[in-house]
Formats: structure tokens, C-alpha cells, sequence
């Protein structure tokens, strides 16, 4: 829980001082692949079993930030996506440090770290929803095409915590969402 808390903090203490320093505010969307591994354990008759699942599907974001200079930015993104199993949407803040690759400052490889909600709506009316907390990091790519518009390629990793059970006379159920990745296609445009 103290990571968490120190990376909720470090998150959240960029992202408020950004309006003072603000360079270039942005707004963008992107679109994307998801894969959420669950484990699942049943117990039936006092037999039990575990298994662990993959799920995939898309991913669709919204986000607003600014790029703080030519090395720093800061943003939140709205995330939905929806599988087999669950409907999420997450709302993360995100800093990300850039590096140029190369002399005219188009390309940029960026890394960086992301805290925020998660709401996880299972599609089984014996599971509730849940708000959970995660956290991760990102990297990948982004193309600067002129002043304006950029565009990026990126992959995500967030790790999640929700845990949910449910049981009748001789059946019981946990199901757990142990983490997310997301590879995502992304425009920005700068204003």
C-alpha cells in the first residue's frame, strides 16, 4: 500500500503543479488492443479447482494533458473496454519523460508512470462491480507530424487488485484481475 501511495502522490503532485509551468496543452484519443489476465478458483462439493484466464479485446481512450517542456508532460486519460468477462473504464493520470531520437526533435521515445481508478463491472449477476486502485507504466513511440498534430504507438502495463466472491450451499467462487497491458495507437493534437 505505501507504493501505492507514493505513486498516487508523485502522479497527482505533477499533474497539479502543471497549469503554472504549462507549454502546450493537448487533447487526443486512441485506440488500441487490451489483454486482462484473470484467476478464477472454484470450489464445488468441497472439490476445488484454479485457472487462470486471458481475455482480449479493444480499448478505446480519451485524454487531456500538456507537455510541460520539450521533455515532460502530463496527462489523464478516460480508458473503456469490454470482454468476455467485464466491462472497464479506467481513469488514470499519467507523466511521461521524453527523449528525441535524433536531431530535428521529431521522433520521441517516451516512458513514464500512471496511477489511477479502475471500475470493473463483471457480466455475471452474482459479481458485483468494484472501484479498485492501479498503477503501472507506459512506453513507446511518438511522432511529432508538425506543430500541431502528433501521433504515437504505445504499450501499457497496469497492475490491478480486484478480488470479488461469490457462493451458494455447495459452490464458491473467487475471481481476481491481476493485471492489465494494452499496445494503443494514439493522435494528440496540440493547441
Amino acid at each position: 500500500m505505501k507504493k501505492q501511495s507514493l505513486a498516487v502522490a508523485a502522479v497527482l503532485a505533477t499533474a497539479i503543479s502543471a497549469p503554472s509551468m504549462a507549454a502546450d496543452w493537448f487533447v487526443g484519443g486512441a485506440v488500441g488492443y487490451q489483454q486482462d489476465t484473470y484467476k478464477i478458483k472454484e470450489t464445488e462439493n468441497g472439490a476445488t479447482e484454479s485457472d487462470k484466464a486471458k481475455e482480449k479485446d479493444m480499448s478505446y481512450q480519451l485524454r487531456v494533458g500538456t507537455y510541460l517542456n520539450d521533455n515532460n508532460r502530463v496527462y489523464g486519460t478516460y480508458s473503456y473496454n469490454s470482454d468476455d468477462f467485464a466491462k472497464q473504464q479506467s481513469f488514470l493520470a499519467s507523466y511521461d519523460y521524453l527523449v528525441p531520437l535524433g536531431a530535428g526533435k521529431k521522433l520521441n521515445w517516451f516512458v513514464g508512470a500512471t496511477a489511477g481508478m479502475n471500475h470493473t463491472s463483471p457480466d455475471f449477476d452474482e459479481l458485483s462491480s468494484k472501484n479498485t486502485f492501479v498503477w503501472g507504466g507506459q512506453t513507446g513511440l511518438m511522432y511529432k507530424i508538425n506543430d500541431k498534430l502528433s501521433t504515437e504507438i504505445g504499450y501499457r502495463y497496469l497492475k490491478q487488485d480486484y478480488d470479488v466472491s461469490a457462493s451458494d450451499t455447495d459452490y464458491s467462487a473467487k475471481f481476481s484481475l491481476n493485471d492489465t497491458q494494452q499496445v494503443y495507437l494514439g493522435v494528440d493534437y496540440r493547441f
